[in-house]
């Protein structure tokens, strides 16, 4: 028994994986306040929650990481462009 192998099982895993896969699950996520709040009047809040979360997820469909591939030694890599501030906040958010 090593000390690599005795520190293995106590590392903590430094990075989050992002709670949503894509834009458009946040947009169905924003319909269904958004329509819970139409239906069930008294959270009536949840209406411009739901538009707001909408606005969001299209903000975020426009800022999101363009996919470039090429191939290298016969096999196809994606290249990811090193965007601004706004797609490394997209990165944080969602994994796709």
């Amino acid at each position: 028994m090593t000390f690599s192998s005795l520190n293995r099982g106590n590392r903590v895993q430094s990075r989050v994986d992002p709670p949503l896969e894509s834009p458009r699950q946040l947009a169905l996520i924003a319909f269904v306040v958004w329509l819970i709040g139409v239906v069930f009047h008294p959270l009536g809040f949840l209406v411009l929650l739901g538009l707001v979360l909408l606005l969001v997820a299209g903000a975020a469909y426009l800022v999101r990481p363009k996919k470039h591939s090429t191939f290298w030694r016969g096999r196809e890599i994606d290249l990811d462009d090193d965007g601004g501030l706004a797609q490394q906040v997209y990165r944080m958010v969602f994994k796709r």
